[in-house]
């Protein structure tokens, strides 16, 4: 009678034979929020089932799955009792797909992807050809094939440029169509477990992939823009079998101050330079050294980018109020002989990881500076007594990672490296032992100019005149030096 008043067919699900490729078009968590469930599509027309048929929300939700595939939505008025038995559906959907949100690549998508997609310009194709389902997929294996860490999704006014982040660097990828953006992405909130409802804010999540061979964690960022969402979909491999120092590329006196520095029972080592520019891969080197069954380490971090067999290691989270300066706090509790910090961000961290260091921890951590000598004011304008650094601090690392020249093709681009003349990269890095010395020019705030020369004069060797030593090697350009360094 209600749906005779209102205008809209009824159905009756119960004993109705929904497929599970229909289920998936609505994600169950939407599904049970808004009342509605898709229940039967031929073709490109989808029949929509709920409970709340007028409500506005309802009808955001079903704005939000137009695409390609699913041309036009018929809505049809369901009882409640009739739409649980339809939700209770989802629990028969495969595991991997509806609650590890884990994109599974068939061998035989990844025997295509290796045949046509040798090149940029092969991926290009096959991205534009790609139906909107496919895209993702399409995506994945393109990035792994050429060995980008990010994936970035950018919404414009016409259409979504996509770029791969190679070497460090943004490589523009392809333009897709503007009608498929719907699809792409309902498809990656539907992964990555993030609200699908308009006028959400920025949102993270998570999930998996595998492809190639390889087993990747992907962490994607949504960030609401004019145009639509941008997303950064970040590759990460947790493989870390062959890490080491020396496969970063560190210099053999570099390496022996380190390993000395790590060698000690206590204290604490910090990293530092920007987002990106390999720290905590290297403290996952420094970390993998340090694994023996005769230490308990501990690691917080925000993300968690390698998982490391015999390691415990905590996830920092926003949403369970788990911080760096908390969870700092409660590792200490777990008798821990190394803990990993993620980073210090923050006064109460730095005193905090400053502590453990000297109660008989080593402690492993990272810090925004743009190079060694600077880590010293740094910490003290976070609250760190001046006392504490030579004493406490066993060594400060900085570092940042230089494109190397392609050995295919010499520099001159080739297939390899399409085109642009480098491929694979090596950090550079200075190593700095705080002496009393330092503390006396910290405890006067001399400028950082003097704390660089005092470094200098102690020994220390700058990351670019590490990065020339490298140039005369042959291994990358000056240009490449200067274009890390002078920033």
């Amino acid at each position: 009678m209600y749906a005779a008043k209102i205008g809209l067919p009824y159905i009756n699900l119960v004993g109705y034979p929904i497929a599970p490729d229909v289920l998936t078009i609505i994600p169950e968590e939407i599904a049970t929020r808004h009342q509605v469930i898709p229940y039967m599509r031929v073709g490109g027309l989808v029949r929509i089932a709920t409970t709340r048929p007028i409500q506005p929300e309802t009808k955001q939700v079903l704005e939000r799955l137009h695409s390609k595939e699913v041309k036009e939505l018929t809505v049809t008025l369901c009882s409640k009792s009739s739409f649980m038995y339809g939700v209770n559906l989802y629990q028969a959907l495969p595991k991997i797909e509806r609650a590890s949100g884990t994109v599974n690549v068939t061998e035989e998508k990844e025997h295509e992807f290796t045949l046509e997609m040798g090149d940029l310009g092969q991926l290009k194709r096959k991205l534009q050809s790609a139906s909107t389902t496919n895209v993702l997929d399409f995506l994945f294996a393109g990035a792994v094939l050429m060995k980008a860490t990010d994936i970035h999704l950018d919404p414009s006014e016409k259409d979504i440029r996509v770029r791969f982040r190679i070497d460090g660097v943004l490589a523009e990828i392809v333009s897709l169509d503007k009608a498929g953006q719907k699809a792409v992405d309902s498809r990656i909130k539907f992964l990555a477990k993030m609200r699908l409802d308009k006028g959400t804010g920025p949102q993270d999540g998570r999930f998996g992939v595998a492809v190639q061979g390889s087993e990747l964690d992907i962490r994607a960022s949504a960030l609401p823009t004019s145009f639509g969402d941008a997303f950064v979909l970040r590759l990460l491999s947790g493989d870390i079998k062959e890490l080491s120092l020396q496969q970063l590329g560190m210099r053999p006196d570099a390496i022996k101050i380190i390993e000395e520095a790590i060698s000690k029972p206590q204290g604490i080592i910090f990293n530092t330079g920007p987002t990106g520019s390999g720290k905590t891969t290297t403290l996952y080197a420094i970390l993998k050294k340090l694994n023996v069954p005769e230490r308990k380490i501990i690691t917080l971090e925000d993300p968690i980018e390698y998982r490391i067999e015999g390691v415990e290691q905590v996830q920092v989270s926003a949403e369970k109020h788990l911080t760096f300066s908390d969870g700092l706090r409660a590792i200490l509790r777990q008798d821990p002989d190394i803990v990993m910090v993620g980073e210090v961000r923050d006064p109460e961290t730095a005193k905090t990881a400053m502590q453990a260091a000297m109660t008989g921890h080593l402690v492993l951590t990272t810090l925004h500076t743009n190079n060694a000598p600077a880590a010293l004011p740094r910490l003290v304008e976070m609250g760190v007594d001046p006392f504490l650094l030579t004493g406490t601090i066993n060594l400060i690392i900085a570092q940042r990672l230089v494109r190397k020249i392609c050995t295919q093709c010499g520099g001159k681009g080739c297939k390899v490296c399409r085109g642009t003349g480098f491929s694979g990269r090596v950090a550079i890095v200075e190593v700095l032992k705080p002496t009393p010395e330092f503390e006396d020019l910290v405890t006067q705030k001399a400028p950082l100019s003097r704390i660089i020369e005092l470094a200098r004069k102690q020994g220390m060797m700058t990351m670019e005149e590490d990065g020339m030593e490298k140039v005369k090697a042959g291994v990358t350009t000056k240009e490449e030096i200067w274009r890390v360094t002078k920033t």
